[in-house]
């Protein structure tokens, strides 16, 4: 059976920070910011038809519902019916700090440059979030999320069946929850957020940027800290402090391990700031020096919370 190709164009201006809402199933999406107040999607169908004019019918059937106003936009997938066969690709153009939110079955979602407020709720698809920043929600199933952020970061992840890696120069704030996933984090943590983790099986790898106290809290939850740290407590509550440990983390797991390391990859991050992208560096450096045995723990731990050497 031959394949037909329709395409779906929508513009609607809603103005900076105004309000984005799709809903898609079966449909790849790729979004990206832009620096005008104006939402654009272009929908791309590929109909399986015998002829044009079954596709002509199936395309008016499965064409995308839009709801609009000056300040919103809503864009929904009807239900599939029938035998009619259609993919879906979906690609967006969004203002910067728009309103953004998502619902996606079976879809995966590719987003570059958002800064708004940004929610998020998959059902078997991944998620890409490439220049991220903002306060930004994730709900998912049995999928994988990334997101690279290039400022400051607000975050709240539920992960069913999926990694989570995230990366950001800073979390404002972090709360993210995991079944059977692991959870891996690169980044400062800011002292005045709270920070928390919590999986059933999965482990969290943590590449950490300046100091923090992690509280850790599993019965059958290891502990391995690749930084000059001091560990305090033992069995399920322990204490691990590394830096100046102003940074409050809290940990807890049922059967996952908890790794802390310093950064391998937020010197790449874009418009990360420069004592940032300078951080990572400075503290291998002190690893280093400890390896050789030029300074001791003590003094690697004094330099890492930014005291003066002694």
């Amino acid at each position: 059976m031959p394949t037909f190709v329709r395409t779906q164009s929508i513009e609607q201006q809603i103005g900076a920070d105004g309000r984005l809402d799709i809903k898609v199933t079966s449909a790849d999406t790729r979004i990206r910011a832009s620096d005008d107040e104006t939402a654009r999607l272009r929908a791309t169908f590929e109909i399986r038809a015998s002829s044009e004019a079954d596709a002509d019918r199936a395309f008016a059937a499965c064409q995308l519902t839009v709801s609009a106003s000056h300040r919103s936009l809503e864009v929904t997938e009807p239900g599939r019916t029938g035998k009619m066969e259609a993919q879906l690709q979906l690609e967006v153009e969004a203002p910067t700090a728009c309103d953004f939110r998502f619902e996606g079955v079976s879809a995966d979602l590719s987003v570059d440059g958002l800064h708004g407020t940004q929610r998020y709720q998959t059902v078997s698809g991944d998620l890409l979030l490439k220049g991220a920043a903002g306060d930004v929600q994730v709900n998912s199933v049995s999928g994988d999320v990334t997101i690279r952020a290039d400022t400051a970061l607000s975050l709240q992840a539920n992960a069913v069946s999926g990694d989570l890696s995230v990366i950001a120069p800073r979390f404002a704030t972090l709360r993210a929850n995991s079944v059977s996933g692991d959870v891996e984090l690169e980044g400062a943590f800011d002292a005045a957020g709270q920070h928390r983790v919590e999986t059933v099986s999965g482990d969290l790898g943590i590449g950490l940027l300046g100091g923090a106290t992690f509280e850790v809290r599993g019965l059958s939850t290891d502990v391995h800290c690749r930084l000059p740290h001091q560990l305090q407590g033992q069995a399920d509550r322990r204490r691990v402090v590394v830096g100046d440990g102003m940074s409050s983390f809290s940990f807890s797991s049922m059967s996952g391990d908890l790794s802390i390391s310093a950064p391998r990859r937020i010197v790449a991050a874009a418009g990360a700031p420069a004592a940032s992208v300078k951080e990572p560096t400075d503290q291998l450096e002190i690893l280093r020096a400890v390896e050789r045995g030029e300074i001791d723990v003590d003094e690697a731990t004094r330099r890492l919370s930014g005291e003066a050497p002694q």
